[in-house]
């Protein structure tokens, strides 16, 4: 409860300080935010701390609440720096800030009823954001799409929780409830919005189409954070009815079996680097969905070490694309590799990120695929197909990424508006590698003893 009072009381002193110095004083305001909220981080297991009447938090909660303010912080410091955002730069932090704000309370919330306000509210901020600085005419229909499968989607949960006020008097989500038969109906009622929400295969076809209109600020923030919505409430309603492991999360395992094979596929054969890293996205979802359905505890930590790795990852692989494309206009591999060229900092950076993306030790992604193997094979072994097939998928697209945008052949020669990005503006990279190696030493951390 501090720390949202300690939120809206610094936001609202900021207001009072010229458009220049709002930028830096807002970057600042996030970095004391993400310190301070260290303090709800407590020792693993599954043990709760009750904040207030309507708030409580846990090691699950507290880790994607720091996620979610370090994360909108960087969103902030990487966009400062772009054309499209300059001239209303105070809308987009103001937007900013409300959608980080709606996301901590989302995440610290003790009901199930207001989890699903936030849970909806957090599209007006991120809808406004693609359809203000949107880059492209399309970018209402992705507006539509967003909107039509997010609340689509979620709208059996809010029978089920409107169920729960009226019978049970309450829908509070700490309390794990004595195990009950469910039918499938049911299950797909429970998961289906959070389905969507990371998105898993086949409900995965609105991210493409949010991250191509979405500004760099925006994509971070719906790579980074919102995505992790959907498995934060799978982890919540797990625990609230007592799900074990059934023929729906089988089928649902098996779904995103596949979709991890298809979301790589997908990728090889994308031009537009944007698109690569949403489809990247799209297959590395696949295992928090795996972990958290298997019931296991190794699957619940591999989960969660992808959810929070993934944040920092594919923020800054939307970073890079952000930088490289400002400095030719375009988002193709093959202008891009002009920025990457005239730039060779560019270049190490795109090395270390798709490195890290791809799993290579010591990054923390190549943990949570260990344990999400893992558990997955202890259902069936013959599981280890598809996710080898994924993994030597994953190695194609990334070293021919990688290739491509270092390549020295290129007949057609592109301007490189070096005047137009600044190299420190690449400094959000480097608060976005720190966190990574934090997670790298406490993996550990969402065990549950």
């Amino acid at each position: 409860m501090s720390l949202l009072v300690f939120m809206v009381l610094s936001s609202f002193c900021v207001m009072f300080l010229n458009k220049k110095d709002q930028i830096v004083a807002m970057i600042n305001c996030f970095g004391i935010w993400s310190a301070f909220s260290l303090t709800y981080w407590g020792g693993s297991g599954v043990s709760w701390e009750s904040l207030s009447e309507l708030f409580c938090v846990d090691i699950y909660s507290s880790s994607l609440i720091s996620l979610t303010l370090w994360v909108c912080g960087i969103s902030i410091l990487v966009s400062s720096a772009m054309l499209n955002l300059r001239g209303v730069f105070n809308v987009f932090w103001v937007l900013v800030t409300l959608l980080c704000f709606m996301l901590v309370q989302c995440f610290m919330v003790n009901t199930l009823a207001m989890f699903y306000v936030l849970f909806e509210s957090t599209l007006v901020p991120m809808i406004s954001i693609i359809g203000i600085w949107g880059g492209q005419f399309e970018r209402v229909p992705s507006i539509q799409y967003i909107a039509a499968y997010t609340v689509g989607g979620s709208f059996p949960l809010l029978l089920i929780f409107t169920s729960m006020e009226v019978h049970a008097g309450s829908s509070f989500m700490w309390f794990i409830s004595v195990k009950t038969n469910f039918n499938w109906l049911f299950w797909l009622a429970c998961f289906l919005g959070f389905l969507i929400k990371l998105p898993a295969f086949p409900f995965h076809t609105w991210l493409p189409k949010a991250h191509v209109q979405a500004p760099v600020g925006g994509s971070v923030i719906l790579a980074g954070i919102l995505l992790k919505l959907g498995g934060y409430g799978i982890t919540r309603v797990m625990m609230l009815f007592s799900y074990t492991l059934e023929s729906f999360g089988i089928f649902v395992i098996a779904l995103s079996l596949y979709g991890s094979v298809y979301g790589a596929v997908m990728c090889i054969r994308q031009s537009d680097v944007k698109k690569l890293i949403a489809f990247s996205s799209v297959s590395h979802m696949a295992f928090p969905v795996i972990g958290l359905f298997s019931c296991t505890e190794v699957g619940l930590v591999g989960a969660y070490i992808m959810l929070v790795s993934h944040g920092f990852i594919s923020s800054g692989l939307f970073v890079l694309c952000g930088i490289s494309s400002e400095l030719v206009h375009s988002r193709k591999i093959k202008a891009m590799n002009e920025s990457v060229r005239a730039i060779p900092s560019l270049g190490f950076f795109w090395l270390v990120m798709i490195m890290a993306n791809l799993g290579v030790p010591p990054c923390p992604v190549i943990i949570s695929e260990v344990l999400s193997v893992v558990s997955a094979v202890a259902l069936w072994p013959w599981i280890f197909i598809p996710l080898a097939l994924y993994l030597v998928l994953s190695g194609a697209y990334s070293f021919s990424l990688y290739c491509q945008l270092t390549s020295s052949k290129s007949k057609n020669k592109t301007e490189v508006l070096f005047g137009e990005v600044m190299l420190k503006d690449m400094k959000a990279l480097y608060f976005l590698l720190y966190p990574l190696a934090e997670v790298l030493f406490k993996w550990d951390l969402w065990a549950m003893v």
